[in-house]
C-alpha cells in the first residue's frame, strides 16, 4: 500500500477542491493507496471539510490535533498512522505536480536499495512555476548554503515532498516540530547510511486552480525570516567543524602571504618586522580555530552516537494504526 501524508493548518479556501485533486490523481496508481490528511490545530472550518470528505472518500483519513505544533509534528504523526510501506509526505495542493507521487513510487520501484527519495526542482529537469522570484531565490540559495553545511550530494533539504520507507522514517530518532524537520531528516538519515535519490520536479504555485470564493485568500503559514534564520542555524550548527576549518585554512593562507612579504623585505630596503609579526598572530588564530573544529567534530561524532544508541533503543516500528471502521484520530 501507498500512503500520502498531506499536514495542513487553515486551508478552508482550498481544502475541498485540493483534496478532491488529490485523490483523483492517487485513484489512478496501480497499486492501493490511502490518504492522510494532518489537521495541525487549524483555526478555521478546514477540520469540518476533511471530516466530511473523509466520509465520502473511502481512501480519506482525517487525523489531527486541537494546537498547532508545527509541520514537523504534523508529519510525524501522518506517518505513524500510516498503514503502507512506502509514505510520501507532499502538499495538499498537488503544487509538486499531479504524478508526482506516482514517480516517486516508480522510483522506489526502479531503486529497490533506496530508503528515500527527493523531489527537487533545482535537478536539471525541474524548476519553479508561478513561484515568487523572491521565494525562488531563498529557495536556491538557501539549499546552496545548507549544502555547504551539510551535504553536497542532496540539492532540496528543504522541501516536504519525500517518498520514505514507513520502517526507514520510524527508525529515525526525530526531534523537531517545525520545518526543520526536513533537514533533521536529511542530516540523520544519512548518519544512518541510509540511500537517498533525488527526481526533478517542477514546483507550481496554484492558488487560483483551488479558492473558488474571491472573498477568501489563502494565507501563508511561513514566517519567511524566521525560517530562514532558523533553516541557516540547523545547517550551521550540523557540521560546524566545515565553517571552522575553512576560516582556519583561509587564515593560514594570509599569514603564509605575510610571511612571503617579510622575507621579501628581508632582501630590500622595506620593514619586515610588522610583516612577521602579523604573520605570528594569524597562525596563532589559525590554530586556534583548527582547535575548536577538532572538538566540533569531536562533538559532532559524539552526538551520532547518542542518535545510534536512541534508534537502538527504541522499539520496533509499530504496525499500521487501524481502528475498527478503518478511520484513525489522533488527539495529540
Amino acid at each position: 500500500m501507498i500512503s500520502v501524508v498531506c499536514p495542513f493548518f487553515n486551508e478552508e479556501a482550498i481544502l475541498e477542491a485540493s483534496v478532491r485533486q488529490m485523490a483523483q490523481n492517487l485513484a489512478t496508481l496501480p497499486d492501493e493507496w490511502e490518504l492522510i490528511v494532518v489537521n495541525d490545530g487549524s483555526l478555521d472550518g478546514s477540520l469540518a471539510i476533511a471530516q466530511r470528505l473523509e466520509r465520502e472518500i473511502p481512501q480519506l483519513r482525517a487525523i489531527g490535533y486541537a494546537v498547532n505544533r508545527g509541520r514537523g509534528y504534523a508529519i510525524r504523526t501522518g506517518v505513524n498512522h500510516a498503514r503502507g510501506d512506502i509514505v510520501v509526505t507532499t502538499e495538499i495542493d498537488s503544487s509538486w505536480g499531479d504524478d508526482v507521487v506516482h514517480r516517486i513510487v516508480a522510483e522506489f520501484q526502479r531503486r529497490p536499495d533506496a530508503d528515500m527519495i527527493i523531489a527537487s526542482p533545482h535537478l536539471p529537469g525541474g524548476g519553479y512555476k508561478n513561484v515568487p522570484w523572491s521565494r525562488v531565490w531563498l529557495s536556491t540559495l538557501g539549499n546552496y548554503i545548507i549544502r555547504a553545511g551539510m551535504t553536497n550530494t542532496i540539492t532540496m533539504n528543504t522541501g516536504m515532498t519525500r517518498g520514505y520507507r514507513r520502517e526507514k522514517f520510524l527508525a529515525l530518532p526525530l526531534d523537531e516540530e517545525g520545518k526543520e524537520l526536513h533537514l533533521e531528516i536529511v542530516n540523520k538519515a544519512l548518519t544512518f547510511n541510509y540511500r537517498i535519490y533525488e527526481i526533478p520536479t517542477v514546483l507550481e504555485w496554484k492558488d487560483s486552480k483551488f479558492i473558488k470564493d474571491p472573498r477568501k485568500k489563502r494565507k501563508s503559514s511561513s514566517k519567511i525570516n524566521k525560517l530562514v534564520v532558523t533553516h541557516l542555524s540547523f545547517s550551521i550548527l550540523a557540521a560546524p567543524f566545515r565553517y571552522i576549518y575553512t576560516i582556519s585554512t583561509l587564515l593560514f593562507l594570509v599569514a603564509l602571504l605575510f610571511f612571503g612579504m617579510a622575507v621579501y623585505n628581508l632582501f630590500t630596503p622595506g620593514t619586515s618586522i610588522f610583516y612577521v609579526l602579523t604573520s605570528f598572530f594569524l597562525i596563532l588564530f589559525g590554530l586556534l580555530f583548527f582547535g575548536i573544529g577538532v572538538l566540533a567534530h569531536q562533538g559532532l561524532s559524539l552526538q551520532r552516537e547518542l542518535w545510534r544508541l536512541r534508534a537502538d533503543a527504541r522499539p520496533p516500528p509499530p504496525g499500521p494504526q487501524e481502528s475498527n471502521n478503518g478511520h484513525s484520530r489522533s488527539t495529540g
